[in-house]
């Protein structure tokens, strides 16, 4: 079809759509550097420390009294489907942040994990690091 045709603009501008829509997604990131981005904590009135985690577009928990024997874990938004996941329990006072099963589908590994320490708030890349945090 020649090229100042009607229908050859429209082919053309169709073309330059697929071509936006082709290109190369946002590299997904590890468990480790999406917990880390999205750690926030805070002083509460009653002087206790609590940290909230929005984690990808799926995942969102807070550790409340953090440093404290009685820290509790309270999943804000979490699923095996999402981009990221974590254990409903703690295990050695860590949180266990995964990628979801869309994160596996964009790349994410079923070994890539970030460990959230119920002792300081502070993310770690392995359990033993989060295990020893003070």
């Amino acid at each position: 079809m020649p090229r100042n045709t009607p229908g050859g603009a429209f082919r053309r501008a169709l073309a330059a759509a697929a071509l936006a829509a082709a290109a190369p997604a946002q590299a997904l990131d590890t468990p480790y550097e999406a917990a880390r981005r999205g750690a926030r904590c805070d002083l509460e009135v009653d002087g206790s420390l609590s940290c909230r985690y929005a984690v990808g577009r799926d995942l969102a928990f807070e550790l409340r009294r953090v440093g404290e024997p009685e820290v509790a874990l309270r999943l804000l938004r979490s699923g095996e489907d999402g981009d990221y996941r974590a254990d409903a329990e703690m295990m050695s006072r860590c949180v266990f942040v995964r990628h979801g099963a869309r994160g596996r589908q964009a790349g994410g590994s079923d070994f890539d994990y970030a460990f959230v320490s119920g002792r300081n708030g502070f993310v770690y890349r392995h359990l033993r690091d989060c295990r020893q945090a003070r």
